[in-house]
């Protein structure tokens, strides 16, 4: 009996692992999903000397093409040039792995090098697992975000008499629920979303690996094809590569409201090539619509992502919905504050789940300093990584290893010394090393530089600087309603840990 009774024990406390590992997972998703919002903006503050142009001549755009392809010694299978358009207004050549800027006048500049946008691409879409085993994971994160806002709303039977209550003043446990309860209804119509959108764009790649064996004699592109196109397959003998100036002139003839953003080659300069325009649609919510072209520069009719069935345009607004890419820097300003919100509700959830528990005799903590550790040392970790990559010290692969372990290293530490005020650290740790990262590059690139983004970024960490400044001096919660203290100095109630 003794023997059934501890290894039920320690069912529990692997089942309170999981859940706190499969919680913090998705606060980091949040997290980074916020951060990502800006990926455009981080690219160009990390290479503030490139140059920037709102339009680019077809020929200019025919020039890189050809100083790309002359820059690699095998032909690419895939081989891209990315046109200035809004929120990125410069032109970008991609052959396979490697990606230039290239000026005005379609002569290549230094490579892309932007290691913080990168990394951030890296953790929030694959969480740094390989692949489809990463997109996976992210995708099921989504499901379950998805099965949070719906269980987390059919559990309030007073959802709109309470809808404006907000207990701040109160008791903290009062103050977290409400402020948990209120936010998580609000935002729920965009989290759901977000959530919705995220688990189709991370859960696309397992279920095409799933279903092609059935559908498409195991040809995962071929399952995708009927949305997104398929690639011609033809000889691969040289030959000139498809004119892309022609083919833009007429694009710009035929489709003058249309925005062209990327001219994109299947084995490009062969002659199985194939190549086509993704044009935006402005005041649509897809991400736009292929149109291809041929030898001759001759148009083709859209793929259907802006005109044909329901499904398919639905699907293609699933990448601007996720991001918010849709509506400039004010619905990516609307974006991440949902992302910060989330990661609130997230927080706050976990923080009302651990006072139960210690209301009910039963505190947890060292389960609530390591959920503080998350918390706070993912954010820690994220500041540390902003500043290596910004003043060149690491970048790459290089930087997985260094974010797990100081997230291990702070989970150890709060294990160790479980009564600590991490929050408190961390946070004042976090506003030091933005601090230091600004200093860095205001002397490297100058205090008053010629791109607004440089500033507009600049303000943006000086503001996350400030909130880390005023949750680090921020002094423990008041006293709960049996009159405990809500903070790390009551062992019996760490559990209710400082936030």
């Amino acid at each position: 009996m003794r023997g059934s009774s501890a290894w039920v024990a320690s069912l529990l406390q692997a089942h309170r692992a999981v859940a706190l590992a499969a919680s913090g997972l998705l606060y980091l998703l949040c997290l980074s999903g916020t951060l990502m919002v800006f990926h455009d903006e981080f690219a160009r503050w990390e290479q503030p000397q490139i140059s920037e142009f709102e339009q680019v001549t077809p020929a200019a755009v025919a020039t890189a093409a050809a100083a790309g392809l002359a820059r690699v010694d095998e032909t690419p299978h895939h081989f891209f040039i990315g046109l200035p358009v809004s929120g990125m207004p410069r032109m970008t050549v991609t052959a396979d792995a490697q990606s230039w800027y290239a000026s005005a006048d379609g002569q290549l500049l230094g490579p892309v090098h932007a290691p913080w946008r990168d990394w951030l691409e890296t953790l929030h879409y694959y969480l740094t697992l390989p692949g489809v085993l990463g997109l996976t994971l992210v995708g099921s994160l989504g499901v379950m975000m998805m099965a949070l806002v719906g269980s987390g709303l059919l559990a309030l039977p007073r959802l709109f008499r309470d809808a404006f209550r907000l207990r701040l003043r109160r008791s903290s446990q009062l103050a977290w629920t409400d402020l948990h309860n209120r936010v998580g209804v609000w935002a729920s119509p965009m989290f759901f979303a977000i959530a919705l959108t995220g688990a189709a764009i991370g859960l696309a790649s397992a279920v095409s690996q799933a279903m092609a064996p059935s559908f498409s004699e195991g040809d995962t592109a071929a399952f995708f094809a009927p949305i997104f196109g398929s690639d011609m397959e033809g000889g691969e003998a040289p030959a000139p590569l498809a004119p892309a100036d022609r083919a833009l002139t007429r694009f710009h003839a035929e489709y003058p409201d249309l925005i062209p953003w990327y001219v994109s080659y299947h084995e490009p300069a062969t002659e199985g090539q194939s190549a086509e325009i993704l044009a935006k649609h402005p005041r649509r919510l897809i991400y736009g619509d292929n149109y291809a072209f041929d030898d001759a520069g001759q148009l083709q009719e859209p793929l259907g992502l802006s005109n044909g069935p329901l499904g398919q345009q639905l699907i293609a607004a699933f990448y601007p919905l996720h991001f918010g890419s849709y509506g400039g820097l004010v619905i990516k300003a609307a974006y991440a504050l949902l992302g910060l919100l989330a990661c609130v509700v997230i927080h706050s959830g976990l923080r009302i789940w651990l006072f139960k528990r210690a209301q009910r005799g039963r505190p947890s903590p060292r389960l609530a300093a390591a959920w503080n550790a998350i918390v706070w040392g993912g954010l820690a970790a994220l500041a540390v990584l902003l500043l290596v990559t910004r003043s060149g010290l690491l970048g790459g692969q290089s930087l997985i290893p260094l974010f797990w372990g100081l997230l291990v290293a702070v989970l150890v530490l709060s294990q160790w010394q479980p009564g600590l005020d991490l929050r408190r650290g961390l946070c004042n740790a976090t506003a030091l090393l933005i601090g230091f990262t600004l200093a860095w590059d205001v002397a490297t690139h100058g205090l008053l530089h010629r791109l607004t983004v440089v500033h507009g970024v600049r303000g943006g960490l000086g503001l996350l600087l400030l909130l880390c400044l005023v949750l680090g001096w921020r002094r423990p919660g008041r006293r709960l309603s049996d009159g405990q203290q809500d903070g790390p100095v009551q062992p019996a109630l760490s559990s209710a840990s400082s936030s």
